[in-house]
């Protein structure tokens, strides 16, 4: 039919008005359901479905399921979501501890930049951060630097996490489960911790005996302090709090070893090297380290160098499960390995198992304290740890004569046997026991 001139109204009218527009600005019709963001026309319609979250209406207040009148409704083409693009890792890294017969600076004429340094004393040397040359993996690297520098111990720079786990609302009875009441609160030993940032003006620690120091994290922004601080009050929580300690009078000395990434927080070889070398000249007689990572030779070194030192050493078992590959620090000889139990005794599902475990302890359904104020359930091997660390910190308090793999031998012969009789790999040596609980014997509170 002829044009007559008419001009065109309604739903057509508007359709018009669109394709000119689209014409003017190098558009054809279709893309305007294709990104109609980008034409400011917003008339893709949901298929199918009225007006809700599924469905939607067009500038005439129709719902995207019905007709136009004049043929059929072009259906809307739909657009993938984008993914937010993931973090990249960062660049690898190789920590090293470098005897004092060696410059830093050789190693950066061998392509190897110095990222950040700090003196290890109790090592004899220089602890480093280095950075790789271009194309060198870790292990290429490895050999290299060994070919170099025989006398300098050097490995990948390994990445260490909190072992935690938020967990549903079961009850807490973790002190009574292992005979923890009375006489051991009172007493004042000196503790060390590595672990993320602490809360100090936290409700359960204000007040409270506390040495807190940050390792050397260079260009890393600090981590958060919602893990320390729950370890923190578990050791020396105030009595009078909603999260109350087990050793509410003892002298903590807390390293914040962690810093943040894209995949959450994490502690370097480079700055757990440091701060357990820094615990050892506190003179503190146990370290809990509630972490897990990979192995690592220098990490491992400064390990041997604090329990040589007669620090003890307590660490979480890890939370890979049954299956995982065993985790460090605890499966080194020299460090204690603890892994968590429930309210009846029975191991953590996610909890690492392996001929490495010492202790267990419990580990879930915990009330630990928040990052701000009051408290959580936490589970994790994380928290079982610190039972260990306070037991035999009391035992070494009372013992200050013995060695401590005799120390240790009391608190193995006092642990409550759990699954298969004797040792065994998922639950060690047992639930571990307060001090005392085998022996009929009192203890001085005062003057210890």
């Amino acid at each position: 039919m002829a044009n007559t001139g008419k001009a065109i109204k309604g739903p057509d009218a508007v359709d018009s008005r669109r394709r000119a527009l689209l014409r003017r600005i190098g558009l054809a019709a279709p893309m305007a359901y294709l990104a109609p963001a980008l034409t400011g026309i917003g008339t893709a319609h949901a298929s199918g479905g009225s007006g809700g979250s599924g469905g939607g209406s067009g500038p005439s207040g129709r719902s995207g399921g019905e007709g136009r009148g004049r043929g059929r409704t072009r259906q809307p083409v739909r657009q993938p979501a984008r993914q937010a693009p993931r973090a990249a890792p960062p660049p690898p890294e190789i920590v090293a501890i470098l005897p004092g017969d060696i410059a830093p600076e050789a190693l950066a004429a061998a392509g190897y930049p110095v990222l950040a340094r700090t003196g290890l004393p109790r090592a004899g040397g220089l602890l480093l951060r280095l950075g790789l040359p271009p194309g060198r993996s870790i292990a290429v690297a490895q050999a290299e630097l060994a070919a170099l520098f025989p006398t300098m111990i050097a490995d990948g720079n390994a990445l260490y996490a909190p072992e935690e786990f938020l967990c549903g609302p079961e009850g807490c009875a973790a002190q009574e489960m292992i005979g923890w009441a009375g006489w051991p609160s009172a007493l004042s030993p000196k503790i060390g911790m590595v672990d993320t940032g602490i809360n100090t003006g936290h409700d359960a620690l204000a007040g409270q005996r506390l040495v807190v120091r940050q390792v050397e994290l260079a260009e890393r922004a600090a981590a958060g302090r919602q893990h320390g601080t729950a370890v923190a009050a578990m050791l020396v929580g105030r009595l009078d709090s909603r999260v109350p300690g087990l050793l509410p009078l003892a002298e903590l000395h807390a390293v914040e070893a962690f810093h943040t990434t894209p995949q959450g927080d994490r502690a370097d070889a480079f700055a757990l090297a440091q701060a357990v070398d820094l615990l050892v000249g506190d003179g503190v007689a146990v370290i809990n380290l509630s972490l897990s990572g990979p192995d690592n030779a220098v990490l491992r070194r400064v390990v041997q160098l604090a329990a040589g030192a007669g620090v003890a050493l307590v660490a979480a078992a890890g939370n890979g499960g049954p299956g995982a590959e065993p985790a460090f620090p605890a499966a080194w000889p020299e460090v204690i390995a603890v892994t968590a139990v429930d309210a009846r005794e029975r191991v953590w599902r996610q909890a690492n198992q392996g001929a490495y475990i010492h202790f267990a302890a419990p580990g879930v359904g915990l009330w630990t304290a928040a990052s701000i104020s009051g408290g959580r359930l936490r589970s994790g091997t994380s928290y079982a740890a610190p039972f260990v660390t306070a037991s035999l910190a009391v035992s070494r308090l009372r013992q200050p004569e013995t060695a401590l793999t005799d120390v240790v031998d009391g608190l193995i012969g006092c642990a409550r046997d759990l699954g298969e009789a004797g040792f065994d790999p998922v639950y060690g040596h047992g639930l571990i026991q307060a001090p005392g609980q085998c022996s009929a014997d009192e203890f001085l509170t005062s003057g210890e």
